[in-house]
């Protein structure tokens, strides 16, 4: 069924890249038209034209050039379609992990299991809990940039780039929120 969809699509594909092409061929030869009419105006001051058929001519002319605009629009491909997979699976991901309450509850699960694992070897005061509560958040937005740093595409950069703010602010608005909450 999908092979077959795809037959289709590019059988369409390839019936209005002809179309274009006749067209293509058309518009070269009414411009030929046109330089063969303004050389012999300028050259000899004759018409080999009369203005009834230089203005059909003319109208010929933009109608092929919209044609040709409206078939070329079905070749374009919008933002969102280049939007690719893994990049719309990573931003609702962060999206979610990035919210505060989320965020604060990873963290706070991840501090208490690795703070008591360190706790058993070590005993480094209370400092060491305040650290791993921002590790998450941290390395969260670390990875974002990396991947946002080692894109070459610009459009998929850009798109990369709202992605990267948005997690960018909601990892903010959660830091801030457990300071807050910390330092009380």
């Amino acid at each position: 069924m999908e092979n077959s969809n795809e037959l289709l699509k590019e059988e369409k594909e390839a019936k209005i890249r002809e179309e274009i092409y006749a067209i293509d061929v058309r518009l070269q030869e009414l411009d030929s038209i046109f330089e063969q009419y303004e050389d012999a105006l300028t050259e000899r001051e004759e018409e080999i034209l009369s203005e009834e058929e230089l203005n059909k001519l003319i109208d010929e002319y933009h109608e092929l050039k919209k044609k040709k605009k409206e078939l070329a629009k079905n070749f374009k491909k919008s933002k969102w379609e280049m939007i690719p997979l893994w990049m719309a699976v990573y931003a609702v991901c962060q999206f979610i992990f990035s919210f505060f309450l989320v965020q604060i509850q990873l963290s706070f699960y991840f501090t208490t299991w690795l703070g008591g694992l360190i706790y058993k070897a070590w005993d480094t005061g209370s400092w060491l809990l305040y650290v791993l509560l921002f590790v998450i958040p941290v390395l969260s937005l670390l990875a974002s940039l990396i991947i946002f740093l080692k894109l070459k595409d610009r459009t998929k950069r850009k798109i990369f780039a709202i992605i990267f703010a948005i997690h960018g602010l909601e990892t903010l608005v959660t830091i801030v929120y457990m300071l807050v909450v910390i330092l009380k």
